[in-house]
């Protein structure tokens, strides 16, 4: 962090400089303390010679093909996991998805039947109330 000598590293304040709205608008924002110091730092050039040379770039990982161009067992290994474990996460996932329709199928079910029923309870004792409303009007 280049600062010149003497200068102050705490924040200063700016309310002398931040305008202040008049009326109903909303407070100025303060950007400055998202503010993070950071300085330049100059990468590597590289040179034609360097491209063609691979002790320019210190060690490289192995590389997944052969000279050839055919793919090494490692990378075949890996690119079949990954498939593998893809698939397997998308089977789950729709397992999880029918099991969560099911369940809510069944629960729709279950509060029709109770519907059902308490709309057939409901008519019985209706009817139960009538027939005996009928018997007290005959015997006086």
């Amino acid at each position: 962090m280049n600062q010149p000598a003497g200068d102050d590293t705490r924040p200063h304040d700016l309310s002398a400089e931040t305008p202040v709205p008049d009326g109903d608008g909303p407070p100025a924002i303060d950007d400055d303390e998202d503010v993070i110091d950071a300085e330049i730092v100059e990468s590597p050039v590289l040179t034609p010679v360097a491209y063609g040379n691979p002790a320019a770039y210190g060690s490289l990982p192995p590389s997944d093909y052969t000279d050839a161009g055919v793919p090494s067992l490692d990378y075949v290994r890996d690119k079949i996991e990954g498939r593998y474990a893809t698939a397997l996460g998308s089977t789950e996932l729709a397992q999880a998805a029918a099991d969560r329709e099911a369940m809510a199928k069944a629960a729709a079910e279950e509060r029709e039947y109770r519907t059902a029923d308490q709309q057939r309870q409901a008519r019985e004792q209706a009817a139960k109330d009538k027939l005996e409303e009928i018997r007290r009007s005959l015997h006086p």
